[in-house]
């Protein structure tokens, strides 16, 4: 009887598990970023697509060239002071806990 009540727990959980797994459906709205252009303001929005708001994304490798930040919500903004051409990966989670690394792209032209 115990190892039958155990052997329930643990397909419970795995059930739950797979649920929970299969549950996340988070996308980045975008399949870029454009390029921003050397001393002129950059203004760009990364968001989400799915998932439960609301969503928190953060650079997780990488740097943004000199100049540009993002906040929370994805936003890029400033003023880039140096030509790049790098790539940077972004963590979107949203507020059920799933997540999605993506990696961008990211260039400053002259």
């Amino acid at each position: 009887m115990k190892r039958n009540l155990v052997m329930a727990l643990v397909l419970l959980f795995a059930a739950s598990f797979a649920h929970a797994q299969t549950a996340c459906t988070l996308e980045f709205d975008s399949e870029f970023i454009p390029e921003f252009t050397l001393g002129q303001q950059a203004h760009f929005d990364l968001g989400a697509i799915g998932g439960t708001a609301p969503y928190t994304i953060v650079i997780v490798e990488g740097t943004l060239p000199a100049g540009l930040h993002v906040n929370s919500q994805g936003k890029i903004r400033g003023k880039p002071t140096e030509a790049a051409d790098t790539t940077v990966f972004f963590q979107l989670t949203d507020s059920a806990g799933c997540t999605l690394t993506q990696a961008f792209p990211v260039r400053v032209v002259p």
